[in-house]
């Protein structure tokens, strides 16, 4: 039982991975014959881990097509940016009622880490390291829980989303928005911090939701 269990865990990280890196792309049809013979395991701990990623959100069964990386729609990012905006509001207020100045020190390091990397286009690097300066905000409110939920919904975008057609401006935007958010904290301004992350998420919303519309033409269906 364990080592089926740890067969089912060893093909669900590396179907993550693979989605992840692109290697599997939103809206790629995932056959678990050919998954089966990449991990060298059974087609069974495959199929279970495929049912844990659908139950995840990362991907989607149709029925009697099978399993397809799960895309991002417009429907689901208005809501995730929903859920981000309700949590990292929250998340800042925490912050300036409880961060010391070691924990300040951490964050300046997050945000210099996405400040200095400066791509010619919007990658999935530049993502991730935006994603770390908000997990790092959200550790430092010492709520495990709401740190845990912001990690999940972060991760749906970078695993699930084309990065390429993000616009440009949001290289430098972001992080200037990022500045304005630790210095509202460190000023300990409670509804300056809010109104700052808010207007940060919003802006982050209408790039990638402007995205997805220009991905996605009139009328056309999309799996997932």
């Amino acid at each position: 039982m364990q080592h089926k269990k740890m067969l089912i865990d060893e093909a669900h990280q590396k179907i993550k991975s693979m989605i992840f890196e692109q290697r599997l792309a939103p809206g790629q049809k995932l056959t678990y014959s050919d998954l089966s013979r990449a991990f060298d395991m059974s087609p069974t701990p495959v199929i279970n881990a495929l049912h844990r990623l659908e139950y995840e959100g990362f991907v989607v069964s149709v029925p009697f097509k099978g399993f397809y990386v799960k895309k991002i729609g417009l429907q689901e990012a208005w809501e995730l940016f929903g859920l981000r905006e309700a949590l990292e509001t929250h998340i800042v207020e925490q912050v300036i009622l409880i961060a010391d100045a070691e924990d300040m020190s951490l964050l300046e390091d997050k945000f210099s880490e996405h400040a200095s990397y400066q791509p010619r286009a919007y990658d999935r690097k530049r993502f991730m390291l935006d994603s770390e300066f908000h997990n790092q905000l959200a550790s430092l409110s010492k709520n495990q829980l709401l740190a845990h939920q912001l990690a999940t919904t972060l991760e749906h975008f970078y695993m699930r989303f084309r990065f390429d057609s993000m616009s440009l401006d949001r290289l430098q935007s972001s992080v200037e928005e990022h500045r304005q958010i630790i210095d509202r904290i460190r000023r300990k301004d409670i509804n300056g911090s809010r109104e700052a992350m808010r207007n940060h998420i919003q802006n982050a919303r209408n790039d990638i939701i402007q995205a997805l519309s220009d991905e996605l033409s009139p009328g056309r269906m999309s799996v997932g």
